[in-house]
């Protein structure tokens, strides 16, 4: 059978999400991988949802993998993992699935959310979480440029490369920016049937940076709209990449 796991992790302590082979840093799948096989007493090859980078959190990831051990039943699965796995990653849920259930190619829809507040000073509470700007942006002009992202794109501006990347192309199908009442904390919401490399980094950076530029009087490609960006596929007219403290991977559906 295939076991399907959620997981909640503070990316801060890690070199992102994926094993980096012949380097010896700390990684979720490592420390995933290194538990799962102390439960079944073998070594266990897992497949994640979408692959984090160091410094990026998660409250929703999933892994699946093979599972031939019977005696942890499926209610107590996700407490038995958590026994085994340091503080800053936990397994939220866990339920048995079909065989051939893959937490990447079976994923129709991923959330991710990037925290930002606004502040005079680096607040310690939030220094690992969220990106502090110096003044409240004007959410109105950057959501108008958020809702010019939703729809199917080539991504090729506002994403790195992979090796091996064979598409560009990905569709969007919410991007908003939410603020609370006092518009101090900020919420970046964007949902997608998949994200590429550094895309929603890359996403709030640049119209974060437009924002800014627009309030300092400075020239910038923020004369030049987010759809014309797009259909450029330039990645010169990227922004300075968001840090990675305030993006979480939310949440994953599944058929």
């Amino acid at each position: 059978m295939t076991v399907l796991v959620r997981l909640a992790y503070d990316g801060t302590d890690f070199a992102g999400y994926q094993i980096q082979r012949g380097q010896n840093v700390r990684t979720v799948q490592g420390v995933i991988e290194k538990a799962l096989a102390s439960l079944h007493g073998a070594p266990v090859a897992t497949a994640c949802a979408g692959r984090t980078d160091t410094g990026v959190h998660a409250l929703g990831q999933y892994v699946s993998f093979d599972w031939d051990h019977p005696r942890i039943p499926e209610q107590q699965f996700a407490a038995a993992l958590n026994s085994r796995l340091p503080p800053d990653v936990r397994a939220t849920n866990a339920r048995f699935t079909a065989d051939g259930f893959h937490a990447r190619y079976s994923a129709c829809q991923r959330h991710y959310r990037y925290y930002l507040y606004t502040s005079q000073w680096d607040l310690p509470h939030r220094r690992r979480y969220a990106w502090r700007l110096p003044d409240v942006p004007e959410l109105s002009r950057m959501n108008a440029e958020a809702a010019q992202l939703v729809g199917t794109h080539d991504f090729s501006t506002f994403a790195a490369r992979r090796r091996g990347e064979d598409s560009m192309t990905r569709t969007v199908t919410a991007a908003a920016f939410y603020a609370d009442n006092d518009e101090q904390t900020l919420e970046f919401r964007i949902s997608a049937d998949g994200f590429l490399w550094r895309m929603v980094r890359s996403i709030v950076g640049t119209l974060v940076g437009r924002e800014r530029d627009r309030r300092r009087g400075r020239k910038s490609t923020s004369a030049m709209s987010i759809t014309e960006m797009l259909e450029r596929r330039d990645r010169s007219l990227c922004g300075t990449l968001a840090p990675p403290r305030g993006l979480f991977l939310y949440d994953v559906e599944y058929p």
